[in-house]
């Protein structure tokens, strides 16, 4: 299998496995509870490798199950009772813009879209002109998942802190594959899955809770481990992002993302991007060589290391089939995953590419040479 595809699902890491595997035989013998004692230390280690890749502190990490998962959490805990007004860029992802209008039909929250660039990055200036009228949040998908665009998070950030707006980034596919530093992005929260570009476990992911928003995050759900009782028929929640964590998680994919995180950290981010970036480039120069293929660019804009195009008299259905049939693994980005974004672009559904760091370059030429001899076979 050539597998391009870690922007869905990085493959697992092996120490991952190792690590979910020796928990597994400790559960078996020690039973959940005692082997989750025993592994205490581990755990903790978990919450400071999260912190330390993002330059954040422990205490402002909440694990969870995944990236909508973290995300939800944040957005729901927040009070929505009087309405509000939410601001979303034209990239956001499919499943967050669903929450939002939800919010909007129940609680009456304005929902509005940022203008952007031709490109899809958000205008900063327009921006700007929407923060002049109170907003109760900001919401970003730092890469969305349609193409290798990279929003000007950090600008983003620097308008909505002089505004005093909190900022929620959606960093499911910059963690792991680009720096990630919370203090210069200046957001409220941060969310990231485990399983893409960390080649954690599926059920994995975290939450970075900034401690001035942390306050204003008050989750009907919590449990006695995110809500203690304090005596007397009274709860408070705690004071740092774990409030927003339940008392039930499994340890054993915990501790494989804590393992796959080592070893990710082990090899440095900078090299990490540089080389998904180098698989990235080659990858759009060799497609757009092909008869017909056209890839999506992204103008003045940084490009993450996702690959999508379109192919003209092929839909992206056809073409993820027949890459599938060679045995390359890909992925479709239908219009689901970024309505706003696609609608704007007239698109239904893109083939999308997402080499890792250590992909071998014969997978790239292979999937290159696949796809070319099918195109040429029709």
């Amino acid at each position: 299998m050539h597998y391009l595809n870690h922007a869905a699902c990085g493959p697992l890491a092996d120490a991952a496995l190792h690590a979910m595997h020796r928990h597994a035989l400790c559960e078996q013998q020690l039973g959940g509870y005692g082997a989750a004692r025993a592994a205490q230390a581990e755990l903790d280690q978990v919450y400071a490798g999260i912190a330390a890749a993002i330059h954040a502190s422990p205490q402002d990490i909440a694990l969870t199950q995944g990236n909508s998962d973290g995300w939800g959490r944040v957005v729901e805990a927040m009070d929505w009772r009087g309405g509000g007004r939410i601001l979303a860029p034209r990239g956001e992802w499919g499943g967050n813009l669903g929450l939002l209008m939800a919010l909007a039909q129940r609680h009456g929250v304005q929902v509005e879209e940022i203008p952007s660039d031709p490109h899809g990055a958000v205008d900063l200036d327009a921006l700007q002109a929407l923060l002049c009228t109170p907003a109760s949040l900001v919401v970003l998908t730092w890469m969305p998942a349609n193409g290798p665009l990279v929003q000007p998070a950090q600008d983003v950030g620097s308008l909505c802190a002089l505004a005093g707006v909190p900022l929620l980034i959606d960093a499911a596919q910059a963690v792991g594959q680009w720096p990630v530093d919370v203090r210069s992005l200046q957001c409220a929260a941060l969310t990231a899955p485990g399983r893409k570009w960390l080649r954690g476990p599926r059920g994995t992911g975290f939450v970075y809770v900034h401690p001035d928003f942390l306050p204003r995050l008050r989750p009907l759900g919590a449990d006695h481990f995110a809500r203690p009782w304090q005596g007397e028929n009274t709860w408070d929640y705690r004071d740092d992002a774990r409030r927003l964590e339940p008392s039930e998680a499994s340890v054993a994919l915990r501790l494989g993302l804590g393992a796959a995180l080592a070893e990710w950290a082990s090899l440095g981010i900078d090299h990490i991007q540089a080389q998904i970036q180098q698989r990235a480039t080659w990858l759009r120069a060799r497609l757009d060589a092909l008869p017909g293929v056209q890839t999506l660019r992204t103008g003045p804009h940084a490009c993450s290391g996702i690959v999508t195009f379109t192919c003209a008299g092929h839909g992206a259905a056809s073409l993820h089939q027949a890459l599938q049939q060679r045995g390359v693994e890909a992925a479709i980005s239908p219009l689901a995953f970024t309505p706003w974004d696609m609608q704007a672009r007239g698109l239904d559904a893109l083939l999308r590419l997402s080499p890792g760091h250590d992909t071998r370059w014969e997978s790239l030429q292979y999937a290159c040479d696949a796809l070319e001899e099918f195109l040429r076979a029709q």
